[in-house]
């Protein structure tokens, strides 16, 4: 069944790099629109000069100020119908489009998603590891103290890892990633997914590196080793140490991932 619902605003998810992986409604939307916003103009005619798509574009980028965002505003009080792209795959992932979608839900405007790529699913079918579950880390920040604090909360995850990279990041990225990591844990690097040239380097944080970068990447990383809890043992080590009985229940509950009453028990028979 066809939707023939319309709505004021789009966010339409395109090709992650085979054009011809565009869907039928993501097209059909993209030429009833009135006008497309892309993160990159010249990177988005491309496909729409393939699929005959010809609408007044605006750019909306990382670097777009509030004014842009205004401007989308004020076309969509006008009764405009406006469809966001992002460079490729889905909008809002690691995408500028977020501050959009944020905007148009405070100012009370419905608006709905046009399925499509995302380079974070491809990846992690192509690099073999847990599919269970995953936690989308995206890129790493730029400074060192925020990038620490990234993977301070990711570190002890025993889910799988999504990351992005860039191609002047990558090996460097990969070389942190071992470091704070771990360089035993099993990665896939990923590259030009759904091209002719798609590439999937597996192997070791410590090992894997990209001969003559190029394009974006996609690292997916193992998650930590399940590492096994005696909360007996850890509550002994604990409160040998000086640390009170209130407190030592508190990190063992955490450590060992028990409740709190749980722990208590323990506690309450060492006597």
């Amino acid at each position: 069944m066809v939707d023939s619902r319309e709505y004021q605003f789009y966010f339409v998810g395109t090709p992650i790099g085979n054009f011809a992986e565009m869907t039928y409604r993501a097209v059909d939307i993209l030429k009833s629109v009135d006008e497309i916003w892309c993160e990159d103009t010249r990177h988005s005619l491309p496909l729409l000069k393939f699929y005959d798509i010809a609408k007044p574009l605006q750019s909306f980028h990382k670097f777009s100020d509030d004014g842009k965002v205004e401007l989308c505003l004020q076309k969509l009080s006008e009764g405009k119908r406006i469809a966001y792209i992002s460079d490729a795959g889905m909008p809002c992932i690691s995408d500028p489009g977020n501050r959009l979608s944020q905007m148009l839900i405070e100012n009370g405007i419905e608006f709905t998603v046009v399925s499509g790529a995302c380079a974070c699913i491809n990846a992690l079918l192509l690099s073999g590891l847990s599919t269970d579950n995953f936690y989308f880390v995206g890129f790493l920040k730029d400074k060192n103290k925020l990038r620490l604090e990234q993977l301070e909360r990711v570190r002890d995850l025993m889910t799988t890892l999504v990351f992005y990279s860039s191609v002047h990041d990558i090996n460097s990225d990969l070389a942190f990633l071992a470091e704070h990591l771990g360089g035993a844990r099993k990665c896939a690097v990923c590259k030009e997914i759904s091209k002719m040239h798609e590439t999937v380097l597996r192997g070791t944080l410590a090992d894997v590196r990209v001969i003559e970068p190029r394009g974006e990447y996609v690292v997916i990383v193992e998650g930590a080793a399940e590492v096994a809890c005696d909360p007996e043992v850890e509550l002994k080590r604990l409160l040998d140490s000086g640390v009170d009985g209130k407190e030592a229940v508190k990190q063992v509950a955490k450590l060992c991932n028990l409740q709190k009453n749980v722990v208590y028990q323990l506690y309450i028979k060492r006597g």
